[in-house]
């Protein structure tokens, strides 16, 4: 297969990161259906231009304990900070709390926390992972070139395209996951642009705040 050219790749990688930020908003796919058509199109673009997801992190020969502790820990760690700290400050400086209406079935009823989590570590978590720290930040990459700062460039930008990902939760929470995301892009290039400890940075970041709104403290 013939593979694009520069100025062809320049104009598919822009489509396609619109196509990842917009379509699960507007595709009208439930929450569990979205992530394998995003995926599935990625996928086929990502051979298209002689690529893989293995080239953008997502390599399960990677997965191992050490990921899982390591990402984990780091993504716990960050949780509080933002529970104790980061979310008071933003509400004290005039942000509003997030607006967690999606969540309110999760709020004092255990089994609909596990559920949820269960669906976000196996499908959400991973998808959004791979999309915006692997595909999105990678074709920024790719874009800018090979210049000294070509990384920390993309990353803030794939970090405000991720926090604008989830606009519907208010503009405090869009202020509050482009610091996340800023913090989870050091993790993925600390860690060798591994994705899996993003991946498990993400999940217990997740468990906690959502067990938070679990037990009513959000």
């Amino acid at each position: 297969m013939r593979r694009p050219n520069s100025n062809l790749r320049l104009v598919l990688d822009i489509v396609l990161i619109a196509f990842v930020m917009l379509f699960p908003h507007y595709g009208h796919l439930p929450m569990y259906a979205y992530p394998f058509v995003v995926l599935g199109v990625i996928w086929i673009y990502l051979n298209i231009v002689g690529e893989s997801f293995a080239g953008i992190g997502f390599r399960f020969n990677d997965l191992n304990w050490r990921s899982f502790y390591i990402g984990g820990g780091i993504g716990l760690l960050y949780a509080a900070f933002h529970f104790w700290l980061l979310g008071p400050f933003l509400t004290h400086i005039g942000f509003r709390h997030a607006n967690l209406s999606d969540f309110a079935y999760i709020r004092h009823h255990l089994i609909n926390f596990l559920l949820l989590i269960l669906l976000a570590s196996v499908l959400v978590i991973p998808y959004e992972e791979v999309a915006f720290r692997g595909f999105i930040l990678n074709r920024l990459k790719s874009i800018f070139g090979d210049k000294g700062n070509a990384f920390s460039f993309s990353g803030i930008i794939a970090s405000a395209l991720f926090a604008l990902y989830h606009w519907q939760e208010g503009w405090g929470a869009v202020v509050a996951i482009f610091i996340f995301a800023l913090v989870i892009t050091f993790v993925y290039r600390h860690y060798k642009s591994n994705l899996w400890y993003p991946i498990f940075f993400h999940i217990a970041y997740d468990v906690f705040m959502l067990a938070m709104v679990m037990i009513g403290k959000m």
